[in-house]
């Protein structure tokens, strides 16, 4: 055997070991970012991110947990325990940043865009099949469950309803229940009404406990549902910020190209379906297919407009400081970044 054979032989081998160590290698490198979510069909491009490799591709391994409401995000990515939340904004988050913890809005998450009202008010069967529910301003006396006291959207949300109804915000009772436990409580007739997202909806009508009395676009065109949050530690880390920020304008790319006639029905619509029901706690992929999915803009920017209104009304209610805006805790750097990046919005037919 020559030496030069040797020496093949061992590179070889050299390269054989390599390839099997690598990819423990790369698991190993990947950056641990943890993300909140409440785990509704609007999650689903934070799901499309994960599931088609993209977060890999940024060196990200992200961890993936469900919280009752976006309020509760709060303490956490205050702490660091939490870097990303997919969630509603509250009065928590303002609250934060007015001490200087700089938890930052950084990119739309959902919204109820015209034709994708994929939060509803959803009042009680039994109300609307007697008639004892005819319009908004069948709201006066009854109770309507919010998922916190600091819940931003969704209190900002009743009062425009009650301001097309021309009843006062105080006629209506707010019973504060977290997201995931309000049909059980219309159910058990604990309430008698709620603002609630998709997958809920569908299941509390195909279960008869509720019907969908009017979606939010209908109400409060293009709210400001949901936002994409980075925690006052994960800021500071500029580049796997960044990354996730790639990595997510990506899926919502995929995603907008999924939307279509008020259904996911567009592009690899079926694909989009069964991640969302991989990753969700709706297996029911007929029932995904027939919900009201969340407007988002393809390119991440956020309602500013539409922020500002709900803050300005929680301040009312003395919930947050008056000085504060919607401004000064928005952060669109990164998603700049990643615009740049990745490219912005062109429709994929």
């Amino acid at each position: 055997m020559t030496d030069q054979t040797i020496t093949r032989r061992a590179l070889l081998q050299t390269a054989a070991a390599s390839a099997i160590f690598a990819p423990a290698v790369a698991r190993a490198a990947a950056t641990k970012v943890t993300l909140g979510i409440v785990n509704t069909v609007s999650d689903a491009p934070y799901f499309i991110a994960d599931a088609r490799g993209y977060f890999r591709d940024e060196g990200l391994d992200v961890d993936i947990a469900s919280f009752p409401s976006g309020a509760k995000m709060i303490a956490s990515l205050s702490t660091g325990d939490l870097d990303v939340s997919g969630g509603a904004v509250s009065a928590g988050l303002y609250n934060a940043n007015e001490r200087e913890i700089a938890i930052k809005i950084v990119a739309d998450k959902a919204r109820n865009g015209p034709g994708y009202g994929f939060q509803s008010l959803l009042v009680r069967a039994d109300l609307v099949d007697s008639g004892a529910f005819k319009s908004l301003a069948d709201l006066k006396g009854r109770k309507i469950s919010i998922p916190a006291t600091g819940s931003a959207g969704e209190q900002s949300t009743l009062n425009e309803a009650c301001k097309k109804a021309g009843i006062a915000f105080e006629d209506v009772e707010r019973v504060y229940i977290s997201t995931a436990d309000m049909v059980a409580a219309m159910a058990n007739k604990a309430i008698d009404a709620t603002f609630v997202a998709e997958p809920l909806v569908s299941i509390a009508e195909k279960r008869n406990i509720a019907r969908r009395f009017m979606t939010i676009d209908e109400i409060y065109p293009n709210q400001q549902a949901a936002v994409t949050t980075f925690g006052a530690v994960f800021v500071k880390k500029r580049e796997a910020a960044e990354a996730f920020m790639r990595a997510y304008l990506r899926a919502l790319h995929v995603y907008n190209d999924a939307l279509k006639g008020g259904r996911i029905a567009g592009k690899n619509a079926d694909e989009i379906v069964g991640i969302i029901a991989k990753y969700s706690g709706v297996k029911d992929e007929p029932l995904l297919k027939n919900v009201i999915p969340s407007a988002c803009d393809p390119d991440g920017m956020p309602n500013l407009e539409g922020l500002q209104r709900d803050l300005a009304f929680v301040q009312k209610l003395d919930l947050v400081d008056k000085k504060l805006t919607a401004e000064q805790v928005i952060d669109l750097s990164f998603l700049r970044a990643a615009q740049a990046k990745v490219g912005m919005y062109k429709r994929s037919e």
